[in-house]
C-alpha cells in the first residue's frame, strides 16, 4: 500500500490514499492531478456503448468557497445507479477539485468531505 497527501489548495484537504490489492487496474492508472476528462477516459478503457461516464456509478456535485468539487464513484461492472443497486463498499470514490483529480479511494473522501462539512454516505 502506498499512501498519498492531498494537497491544500485553498480547501482544506487532507487525508491518505489506501490502494487494496483487489483495487481494479483502471483506478490504479489515476495519478493524482489529471484532468478530469482523463480521469473519465482511463475509467472508460473496456466498456462498450455510448454511456457518457462509462463506469461511473454515481456522482456528487459540491460548491465550496467558490471551488467546484466533483466525487465521481467509480464501479468495475460499470453498474448504474437507478438501474442497478450496489453498495458504497463496492465503489471507489475518485476526488476531483476544479477538474484536477486530487485523490482516489474511500479515505481521501472521508477526509476532504469531513474538512468540508459535507456528509458521506455509509460504506
Amino acid at each position: 500500500m502506498n499512501p498519498a497527501f492531498v494537497r491544500r489548495s485553498t480547501l482544506l484537504l487532507a487525508g491518505f490514499v489506501l490502494l487494496g490489492a483487489c483495487q481494479d487496474k483502471r483506478v490504479k492508472e489515476l495519478n493524482t492531478g489529471i484532468t478530469r476528462d482523463s480521469v473519465l477516459s482511463v475509467t472508460a478503457q473496456g466498456t462498450i456503448g455510448a454511456d457518457s461516464m462509462p463506469g461511473i456509478y454515481k456522482r456528487g456535485q459540491y460548491l465550496i468557497n467558490g471551488k467546484t468539487l466533483e466525487v465521481l464513484y467509480f464501479d468495475s461492472r460499470n453498474r448504474k445507479a437507478g438501474k442497478d443497486t450496489v453498495p458504497n463498499s463496492q465503489l471507489t470514490p475518485l476526488v476531483v477539485l476544479e477538474g484536477k483529480l486530487v485523490g482516489k479511494g474511500w479515505p481521501v473522501w472521508d477526509s476532504v468531505a469531513k474538512a468540508n462539512n459535507i456528509p458521506v454516505e455509509k460504506h
